[in-house]
């Protein structure tokens, strides 16, 4: 599977299952391209940066929108560390600064394939 954002065609990574979602990007040192995160309804989510190693932006999307987009958040190795929540059905972890550098904002369609 893969998304496209702003003519930026990004192969994904899909976490599906309880175990998949909780581990995420803990312990990765490289993401290439997105890791999304499906679930059965639009809700609040909240994500964390516990024990992962690089910088990601978190997107969340509400079918195929973006609502919202915590930016370059830096990784924690603390015991207690800050939440990133937006609503969604969907997020999406990207590259910290990818956002950025691809001009995706929030209000942005994706196209899922």
């Amino acid at each position: 599977m893969k998304v496209i954002i702003n003519n930026q065609e990004i192969p994904l990574q899909i976490m599906h299952t309880p175990h998949s979602r909780a581990m995420g990007m803990m312990g990765r040192s490289i993401l290439s391209g997105g890791m999304l995160f499906p679930f059965e309804n639009i809700a609040e989510r909240s994500f964390w940066m516990k024990n992962c190693i690089i910088p990601l932006d978190i997107l969340f999307i509400s079918g195929n929108k973006i609502n919202h987009i915590a930016h370059d958040c830096p990784p924690c190795k603390e015991r207690f560390c800050p939440s990133y929540k937006g609503i969604g059905d969907k997020v999406l972890e990207l590259n910290g600064g990818f956002c950025n550098l691809y001009n995706i904002k929030e209000g942005d369609v994706i196209t899922f394939s």
